[in-house]
């Protein structure tokens, strides 16, 4: 890298953007606060826009949630900065974006900026609303994957516009893994946006719904008979759904396979109870001809790797 700051010839161009598509593929952090102290050519290389089409600040989220607990509650601020900045320097052609604790504000300056997205996580930003989640729907058409996980002032009213919206949606997440932290508001009601996936998210090929404890048989059996195109179907903790409910999605969705097996309802989760197990036994289906199809589908009902029931 002895010309790595050079400013002459056609080779510095080139240099940039082939290290632009290099810087592309690390974890945020190096990409942020590592990669521009190198020299002036990964400084000039780490601004290029094609350096921030795809940027997942997921893991660096929460390593730094579990060294200070307390930080998750006082980042917001810290959090839209982020967020501003990185949107900034996309210049438009961010198309894949994992972040956590936004607030309307990012929401809305996400969805003023970035047309190209075809891949949103905004997980665990508890104080977004419908307006701002709208707008989301409205100006990022191009949307496949979509994480509203614990997105708990989000309501039907704006999975509904995603579905009508954002056409070419083919994964859906909306996890409530940390309902037991809130209480005080009012949680999504499971079968209210199960109709709603079923009437206008029809192409969902992947479905997460943990933890849904309001989704029941009535909820899943609409999901079921409407989104034939499912692959996979992630309802662990979904104490609501019955035994029965998923014999009978098996018989109405022709790409559904049913894989034995367990899963948490978080990755943290290490140790099994004796009683998810034996519920996981009790709900997992035993057709064989489920099990010879194509399409591989885990569907866990309950915690089987965690402990208490607050950690699933």
């Amino acid at each position: 890298m002895a010309n790595c700051s050079s400013e002459e010839g056609p080779w510095a161009t080139l240099i940039s953007e082939a290290l632009a598509e290099v810087f592309v593929r690390l974890p945020f952090e190096e990409r942020l606060r590592t990669v521009p102290l190198v020299c002036k050519g990964w400084r000039r290389a780490s601004f290029d826009p094609a350096c921030w089409r795809n940027v997942d600040m997921e893991p660096w989220f929460k390593a730094k949630s579990e060294v200070d607990y307390g930080w998750e509650w006082e980042c917001q601020e810290e959090m839209e900065y982020l967020v501003r900045l990185v949107v900034d320097r996309s210049h438009g052609q961010l198309r894949q974006l994992r972040t956590m604790l936004c607030t309307n504000d990012s929401v809305e300056y996400i969805a003023e900026r970035c047309p190209l997205l075809t891949e949103l996580s905004i997980a665990d930003s508890f104080d977004v609303v419908d307006d701002a989640a709208i707008k989301l729907a409205l100006s990022c058409p191009r949307l496949e994957r979509l994480d509203l996980s614990d997105c708990y002032k989000v309501t039907g009213k704006a999975l509904e516009m995603f579905g009508i919206h954002c056409p070419s949606l083919v994964s859906f997440s909306r996890n409530m893994l940390r309902s037991h932290e809130f209480t005080d508001v009012v949680l999504p009601m499971g079968d209210e946006e199960a109709l709603v996936i079923a009437t206008r998210m029809q192409k969902l090929e992947h479905l997460e719904l943990k933890k849904s404890f309001s989704l029941t048989d009535f909820g899943l059996m609409h999901i079921a008979t409407r989104c034939k195109k499912l692959e996979s179907l992630n309802l662990a903790c979904c104490s609501g759904v019955s035994p029965s409910a998923l014999e009978k999605v098996t018989a109405v969705c022709p790409n559904l396979k049913i894989e034995s097996g367990t899963q948490a309802c978080t990755p943290s989760a290490e140790k099994g109870s004796a009683e998810g197990r034996s519920q996981v036994q009790a709900q997992s289906p035993t057709d064989p001809k489920a099990r010879e199809r194509e399409v591989v589908v885990a569907i866990a009902l309950t915690q089987t790797l965690g402990g208490d029931e607050d950690d699933c």
